[in-house]
């Protein structure tokens, strides 16, 4: 029989004495508002000796997503129908008649369409020269499929493929024998001695096939540890499959969807690109291993989140008049330009095109280029792709410019080095020209050329080593995710304060006139399956009218998703709403009144479509059913924490009161009754 897909991997909780969450990878957010009493995460700290005054503008914010949240392997990417990995064809991806295995971890979230391809070798199938893997929606009733369409040879699992749930796929071959398994177990083979393909090179593709098209046999979920093994099986009968990250193993050609980073960690190290619509391929934290690792911003780092939109630092001066001297920094793009135009500025030396040096990302080269005298002088080999973390350094050395791109010499320029003294800025060139809808992280500028040729990208926060002149780790956040997944991003004059907790030492102060606070869309997409909502709150003497808590929530363009609000219908209720279109939705208020000033642990819990409501442990008495499907995900708009997005498309219902442990989770962490919390959720797995 085959095991259970839920018990694959997951533990008891440690018995270390720390509080550990046996589920924790299934946590997409999660904050204690712990911090400093009216501690806020518009404040930027200098590192370096020189101690220069950074000055937040707009809404420059920072928090715990950095490009050393977790460590390699523990990351995933996240699929939503509309994109695919591509690897260029090559003889690494043609198996011939020889042994090989190709594995992954994966996680459905949705079946739109009849297939939804994890692997896909060699052209797409109407050529009848490609081999792979795919979910059959359809024809197959959710159920894996290895396909070999040259040789009309397929293998089907037994097991029917749940959604919402980590599982282990492979598929082998030992001789003539082709083997498919499924969380280490053995569900059909047969024999096959042919190969797969005709060409002596293959391409290879995740989360879609080439040419069939966006929105066609697109994958939608998350796709972990994906590794593809040539000359050797790997697995010939049962096996377990490994608790913690794939490593390359003898014959390893492709090791992916394992980094904070669109990369393969195979020793062949073939070049990523993103096929179908662009941006809708992201890096994820949310993976099928537990970490045991608190978040640290010390070890983790952190970053700066700009909204592209008036949003930028400003330090003084750290260089005077030299042209020896470096500057390198982590830089996740959210978009290819912002609001000023064709160019999205990472930092920029002075406030006039005709004497500034700025590294930028170009719209329609969509590659980085550093600008000086308002001329292009150096351009990166390839696209920088979008929602992932890439390194990039810039050195002068005396005599050229050099970029550095993860830790590649990209270009190089020899004359004229710009030596003057000027203003620096981060992701903006001024109050608005250029500004970059992006997270930058680990900001060092040195006066001396830390780079002499290719390097070894950094694992850890920069630190101040000499010369260095500025240094910013953006890891001052009072209010972050403990989960190291999003950057939370605090509005009006929200803030953490002492005065009211329930645990810790500090909550999240709203006080109903214009506070809230965001985190990225992806933390609340909980798919077709189960979910968990979690929040303590604390009502404001005052409340009225609708007050959002919780809200994934848009209508101006129909991206209703889901919302926890407060309300003073017949006394202060809990009403739920969610949405499986975007636009048509269904509300249920629960029984329960809240009086003001007081405390209340609240958890909102789906399971197989029926949603409860247990306050402090205790299931209320009245149970809301979701629209047919899930609730609606939509990549436009942020989870807002306060307040919720109307009909105008601006910020209105703002919550009055205080915020404690909120904690979204990608299943149902309870079924009945329960014992209520005593401390803080946990901050790491067993």
């Amino acid at each position: 029989m085959p095991r259970s897909f839920d018990s694959v991997f997951y533990g008891a909780a440690g018995t270390s004495g720390e509080a550990s969450d046996d589920q924790f990878n299934r946590v997409s957010f999660l904050s204690h508002f712990e911090g400093a009493n009216n501690g806020v995460n518009n404040a930027f700290d200098d590192g370096s000796a020189s101690n220069h005054t950074i000055t937040a503008n707009g809404n420059a914010t920072q928090g715990s997503f950095g490009p050393f949240s977790r460590p390699d392997g523990e990351f995933a990417v996240h699929f939503d129908g509309e994109g695919f990995y591509n690897c260029a064809a090559d003889a690494d991806f043609a198996f011939g008649t020889g042994d090989f295995c190709m594995e992954a971890w994966v996680f459905v979230e949705a079946d739109d369409y009849n297939y939804s391809r994890v692997f896909n070798f060699g052209p797409y199938y109407n050529n009848n020269d490609s081999n792979g893997l795919t979910v059959d929606h359809t024809d197959n009733a959710h159920k894996i499929r290895y396909y070999d369409y040259r040789n009309s040879f397929f293998l089907t699992s037994t097991t029917v493929t749940p959604k919402n749930t980590w599982f282990h796929v492979a598929v082998t071959k030992s001789s003539n024998t082709v083997r498919l398994f499924i969380n280490g177990t053995a569900e059909d083979s047969g024999t096959n001695s042919n190969a797969p393909e005709a060409s002596g090179t293959n391409t290879v593709s995740i989360g879609n096939a080439p040419d069939a098209g966006t929105g066609q046999e697109d994958f939608q979920g998350f796709i972990s540890n994906a590794r593809v093994v040539k000359g050797s099986a790997v697995y010939t009968s049962n096996f377990t499959p490994s608790t913690s990250k794939l490593t390359a193993i003898t014959n390893t050609k492709l090791l992916t969807c394992q980094s904070n980073r669109f990369v393969d960690n195979s020793a062949e190290a073939h070049d990523i690109t993103i096929g179908g619509a662009a941006g809708t391929i992201q890096v994820s934290a949310f993976g099928p291993f537990l970490t045991d690792a608190v978040y640290d911003p010390a070890v983790n780092g952190a970053s700066a989140y700009f909204d592209g939109s008036g949003d930028y630092l400003s330090a003084s001066t750290p260089f005077g008049a030299q042209n020896i001297w470096t500057i390198e920094t982590w830089y996740y793009p959210l978009s290819y330009s912002g609001s000023g135009g064709l160019h999205a500025r990472i930092w920029t030396e002075g406030t006039s095109l005709s004497s500034s040096i700025s590294l930028i990302t170009n719209q329609s080269a969509k590659k980085i280029m550093l600008y000086y005298n308002d001329s292009e002088r150096l351009t990166s080999s390839s696209v920088i792709p979008l929602n992932s973390w890439t390194h990039i350094a810039v050195v002068s050395d005396g005599s050229s410019l050099k970029l550095y791109v993860n830790g590649v010499l990209n270009d190089t320029y020899g004359s004229n080095l710009p030596t003057e003294n000027r203003n620096f800025l981060v992701a903006s060139m001024s109050s608005s020209t250029g500004a970059s809808n992006s997270y930058v992280s680990s900001l060092r500028a040195t006066s001396t050329a830390v780079y002499t040729g290719n390097f070894t990208l950094p694992t850890a926060p920069p630190t101040a080593i000499t010369g260095t002149m500025l240094l910013l780790n953006m890891g001052d956040g009072q209010a972050i995710d403990s989960a190291a997944q999003n950057n939370l991003t605090l509005y009006g004059t929200a803030k953490t304060s002492t005065a009211q907790k329930l645990f810790g030492t500090a909550s999240l102060l709203l006080d109903g006139d214009s506070d809230y606070a965001t985190i990225p869309s992806e933390a609340g997409n909980f798919g077709a399956g189960n979910f968990t909502i979690e929040f303590s709150f604390r009502l404001a003497a005052d409340v009225d009218t609708t007050r959002a808590i919780l809200a994934k929530w848009r209508p101006s363009d129909n991206q209703r998703s889901w919302m926890v609000s407060a309300v003073t219908d017949s006394g202060n209720k809990i009403r739920f709403w969610d949405s499986a279109n975007g636009t048509a939705y269904t509300t249920t208020n629960f029984a329960t009144s809240f009086s003001s000033e007081t405390w209340y642990r609240i958890a909102i819990v789906n399971v197989s479509g029926t949603v409860k409501m247990y306050v402090n442990g205790t299931a209320d008495s009245t149970t809301h059913t979701l629209a047919t499907g899930a609730p609606f995900a939509s990549a436009a708009q942020f989870v807002r924490i306060g307040a919720r997005i109307n009909s105008s498309d601006a910020p209105s219902g703002y919550f009055n009161g205080n915020l404690d442990d909120v904690r979204l989770s990608k299943f149902a962490r309870y079924t009945g009754n329960y014992t209520a919390q005593s401390e803080p959720f946990p901050d790491k797995g067993q």
